[in-house]
């Protein structure tokens, strides 16, 4: 009995011992089953404001990889998608590094610009497009556009620079500015910055005190809204280089317009002895500010009468004296013909018909812009004959390159001759040794504001990881690779022509494509041109 009784106690403890080691082998399959492994953990490369990102609140942020032994979370799904949308900019998020476990989840780690939220995020099943609990965000956004935008100046307007939310007119973009209230206040207002507060990571203040430059003058070159606020910020040069320093970004309202120019309310014209000429934008439809008058030499004539063959002290009769004193600076007459106007202006349609001119009355022509309004938009590709994609300001180092307006205008096709197209290849050549007569563009461009010339052996091409081989000019781009790195963008005359059609009409914008290339090149000191601005660019 003994010895059956030693029997079943050695077989029951050993069952318990089997029941144990086979229950500690199930735990250890569980947790091995209950947590992933990173397979794969890596900074993010590329354009960083490529990875600007927004929480979509489908997904919680954790202290590591979620599904990893020991994330804990550390913003809840809830309070993430509080911030989607946010109306402070402070909210936006930067990815920075990208890990995938070994059940092919793709992991972020983020940091939302206020540096508040520091953690990783579900971020999908693919690595090549943000997903899951993080979308790609755009933390500014153009202006809606001004129908004013392109209209005539009136240089005696008074400006209100307070609430306003849409892009710019002419009228405010050809203004010169104060900074309203210099001082040290981090609101917008007061001081200026490398991109509008709040949309690029740690892209702050361009100085800390404006208080300097309280009679400094600035001019407008380019403008945008913050997406999450949608209030409207621009990137003021100042007119005297002296003052260069406080170029940067801020908030339109932190602006006063300098000496605006008075109106004078008197109007001198004699409605007995002469005809008003004004010049209506047939581009606009609207009437610009710029009118001549036309007086005659005779006397004894009445408001009312017809002016017919009568001159002026000049010899000139009113037709003669409306084709020799020619349209507004900036437009050519429109004719009927594509000629260039007759001298009895019988090509030109003018409203009454000047034939039937009266005294007193006010004869309206029309007129096109001219080669001031034949613009580009910048464009780059990453490897030869890839698809291109948009440069904005922000692409830059110094925000888009400033030309003079005579670079401008040799440049760009004059659309004040008789022809109403251009031919691209006629002027988007590439620059070659000692100049070419179809690369008008280049000739100008690669001495536009901080053009800087890399020596054999400085930039990358992304192509083929080939250093070039000969002097290339070509401006600065953004910082990546921790800073180490930059890009460098160079004109492309092949890529230009092959982007767009060859044969346009004058005034239409050209796609000017940058090949991309890298550098280890430090970024130089900005440069400025009181002369020059961005007129050309197409915004």
């Amino acid at each position: 009995m003994k010895n059956t009784l030693k029997k079943s106690l050695f077989i029951g403890i050993a069952a318990l011992g089997l029941v144990a080691a086979v229950g500690t082998a199930n735990a250890t399959q569980a947790s091995a089953k209950t947590y992933a492994k990173v397979t794969s953990n890596k900074a993010l490369g590329g354009d960083a404001t490529n990875r600007n990102v927004n929480f979509t609140g489908n997904s919680a942020l954790y202290t590591k990889a979620g599904t990893l032994r020991g994330a804990r979370v550390k913003a809840s799904k809830a309070v993430l998608g509080s911030f989607a949308n946010s109306k402070s900019s402070q909210h936006n998020v930067r990815a920075y590094r990208v890990a995938t476990t070994n059940r092919g989840s793709v992991y972020y780690k983020v940091v939302s610009f206020d540096g508040n939220y520091r953690g990783w995020i579900y971020g999908g099943k693919s690595a090549d497009a943000f997903g899951g609990g993080v979308a790609q965000y755009n933390t500014t956004t153009a202006p809606t556009a001004n129908p004013d935008a392109n209209g005539s100046v009136n240089s005696s307007a008074s400006i209100n620079t307070q609430g306003q939310t849409n892009g710019l007119s002419a009228t405010q973009k050809a203004a010169t500015y104060k900074i309203a209230t210099p001082g040290t206040s981090n609101d917008g207002t007061e001081v200026t910055y490398t991109f509008p507060a709040w949309t690029q990571y740690k892209k702050g203040r361009q100085i800390t005190d404006s208080t300097p430059y309280k009679d400094a003058t600035f001019t407008i070159t380019d403008q945008t809204t913050r997406t999450r606020e949608g209030d409207l910020w621009v990137k003021i040069q100042a007119t005297d280089a002296a003052n260069s320093k406080a170029n940067g970004w801020i908030l339109y309202s932190g602006l006063k317009q300098a000496n605006p120019t008075p109106v004078t309310p008197t109007d001198n014209f004699n409605a007995d002895t002469s005809v008003k000429i004004a010049y209506r934008d047939v581009t606009t439809g609207k009437t610009l500010d710029k009118t001549n008058t036309w007086t005659t030499a005779s006397t004894g004539t009445k408001k009312g009468n017809a002016v017919n063959a009568l001159v002026n002290a000049g010899g000139y009769n009113l037709a003669k004296y409306l084709t020799t004193t020619g349209a507004p600076s900036g437009y050519a007459f429109k004719t009927t013909d594509g000629k260039s106007a007759a001298a009895d202006a019988s090509n030109l349609t003018i409203s009454p018909v000047v034939t039937s001119a009266k005294f007193g009355d006010t004869l309206t022509v029309d007129v096109t812009p001219t080669a001031a309004q034949t613009k580009v938009a910048f464009y780059y590709e990453t490897t030869s004959g890839s698809a291109i994609s948009t440069l904005s300001a922000s692409d830059f180092a110094y925000g888009y390159p400033a030309m003079t307006p005579d670079q401008q205008s040799k440049a760009l096709p004059d659309t004040s001759t008789a022809t109403t197209t251009f031919n691209v290849s006629n002027y988007f050549d590439d620059y070659l040794l000692g100049g070419n007569q179809n690369a008008k563009f280049i000739n100008q461009f690669k001495d536009a504001t901080n053009a800087y010339t890399a020596a054999p052996g400085q930039l990358t091409d992304p192509t083929n990881n080939q250093t070039n081989g000969l002097y290339k000019t070509g401006f600065f781009g953004q910082a990546l690779a921790n800073g180490t790195q930059r890009y460098f963008y160079v004109f492309d005359g092949t890529a230009t022509k092959k982007n767009n059609a060859d044969q346009q009409t004058k005034g239409a914008t050209v796609k000017v494509v940058m090949q991309r290339f890298t550098t280890g090149l430090q970024l130089p000191g900005q440069q400025t041109d009181a002369n020059a601005n961005t007129d050309y660019i197409a915004k």
